[in-house]
């Protein structure tokens, strides 16, 4: 169903009879019961265009707590009238056709009204190029060839690609990766990915043919695989592995950003002579934790395996003896080089058939990446609607000001002044020089950014303030890696302008 959230209050309310969760709860302001009018409507029927000649933006979003970011954020915009909806399943949102945006689940946009321009979506309709690990390593392969002297070329560990059609053929299949099929058995490690799944699902560590076998056989529904040159020597904090998880912003066709607070996921138990069949040394997916119980019964804290990249100098410093100074040099320097990584993996990929961008469209990616013992970072993969709220709870402020950045980024220019569609084409809203000033107020509420903006962004924390609502507790901001010069595909890869 949808809930017609008609207050022009930045709040948001429980509804009678409507249970929130306490992510929710915390992350959307209260006002008064008598301020809201709610209605309700099957999801697969159409819900109000607009309100007082507000922009309607439809939530339909089954993540409770990105939502309430999300809902909280669109509150705090009163030139938006916002429409949620509470629905599940694959089939399109019918209660979003008449909206302008829709950010929601990728199964329930109507791909035809955005194809038409006629709304704005919260996603692109083909990026299998990125987020399918087989066609990433193939585009990237292909990117590194073209260009030797790129950092690419050094930063993506030796991938094969390994297509079963059935477990009965796989001596056939290992044929393409003969770097596998004739190592020597113990002599080398690889890790072997299915190429669709995400949260460490089907992963296989393997130094002989026979376990890639059984890991294959044990899944064969699964016909793609990549099999990536394992890396060996990670760099240790505490004696235990981790990985960095960047969060990457495209919008339009497309300008490309990287929010500069980056987690440090770290494994839950000690890296050294850990056995390849023991993925809790291996593997720094809090996914895997939570799947196999060991949040949920004390094993590990989220404070031991979720931290910030910011927060590691103090960690380095007590750890392994560095100079305080030189650990924050060194942090400094993998936040920069993470940055321009994923800047030109994108960029790597912004031009490919398998990356079909839109002008009207935007999306959030998760980008995973590992620092080995020299210091070199190893870009191992890139997902689509990445799991926020593995972050945690002590991390939500970095969550609550990458969606506010996402707002200020996206959804404010698509409004004019007075809260309706602007008359700048879309395809310009989406990725143009507004998009420049993209550094979004740090902690405690000051203010990095300059111009229309900012004066924009103060006059709406004024607004929520006048109607009893507190500005949002934040930090981080997204950091501009890339954008499509003039020169390439400027509709995006379809072609397709907004008119």
């Amino acid at each position: 169903m949808w809930w017609d959230e008609r207050s022009t209050a930045a709040c948001n309310v429980s509804q009678p009879g409507e249970t929130r969760s306490a992510h929710t709860q915390h992350a959307v302001q209260q006002i008064a019961d008598a301020d809201i009018a709610v209605q309700t409507t099957p999801a697969n029927r159409g819900g109000p265009a607009s309100t007082c000649g507000r922009l309607t933006v439809t939530v339909d979003l089954e993540d409770d707590y990105v939502r309430g970011l999300v809902l909280a954020g669109l509150h705090r915009r009163p030139e938006w009238h916002v429409v949620r909806i509470d629905g599940e399943g694959e089939e399109v949102c019918q209660a979003a056709q008449e909206s302008f945006l829709h950010w929601g689940e990728y199964e329930r946009i109507d791909w035809a009204r955005v194809h038409e321009g006629k709304q704005h979506a919260s996603s692109y309709c083909v990026r299998k190029g990125l987020i399918r690990k087989a066609h990433l390593a193939h585009n990237l392969k292909k990117w590194a060839a073209k260009h030797p002297n790129g950092l690419l070329a050094k930063a993506v560990p030796e991938t094969l690609i390994l297509e079963v059609d059935h477990p009965d053929y796989f001596e056939e299949a290992l044929s393409d990766c003969f770097e596998v099929r004739d190592m020597v058995p113990g002599s080398q490690k690889w890790i072997a990915k299915p190429s669709i799944t995400n949260q460490a699902v089907g992963i296989c560590i393997f130094n002989r043919v026979e376990q890639l076998q059984a890991a294959v056989e044990s899944a064969e529904d699964l016909r793609e695989w990549v099999l990536q040159r394992y890396i060996e020597r990670p760099l240790l904090i505490n004696k235990r592995k981790f990985h960095l998880r960047a969060y990457a912003l495209c919008i339009g066709s497309m300008a490309a950003y990287v929010f500069d607070e980056i987690l440090a996921l770290f494994a839950g138990v000690p890296y050294a002579d850990a056995a390849l069949t023991d993925l809790s040394a291996h593997l720094t997916n809090t996914c895997h934790f939570v799947a196999h119980g060991q949040l949920q019964n004390g094993d590990m804290s989220e404070d031991d395996i979720v931290k910030l990249l910011s927060e590691l100098p103090l960690v380095l410093a007590a750890d392994q003896g560095m100079p305080l100074a030189d650990a924050q040099a060194r942090v400094q320097q993998l936040n920069t080089r993470v940055q321009a990584v994923i800047g030109e993996c994108l960029e790597a990929v912004s031009s490919e058939l398998t990356f079909f961008t839109l002008p009207n469209c935007f999306e959030l990616f998760g980008f995973d990446l590992l620092v080995d013992e020299d210091w070199q970072v190893w870009l191992l993969e890139a997902n689509a609607e990445p799991d926020l709220k593995q972050t945690g709870s002590r991390l939500r402020p970095l969550i609550a000001g990458l969606i506010e950045g996402t707002l200020e980024l996206v959804v404010d220019p698509l409004a004019g002044p007075q809260g309706s569609p602007s008359t700048t084409k879309a395809a310009d809203l989406m990725g143009s020089d507004i998009l420049d000033v993209h550094k979004a107020a740090s902690v405690s509420g000051s203010s990095q950014c300059t111009g229309n903006m900012c004066v924009q962004q103060d006059s709406r924390h004024a607004k929520a303030a006048a109607n009893g609502c507190q500005t949002v507790d934040r930090i981080g901001h997204w950091v501009k890696v890339f954008e499509k010069s003039e020169g390439g595909r400027t509709g995006g890869s379809s072609g397709i302008r907004m008119s």
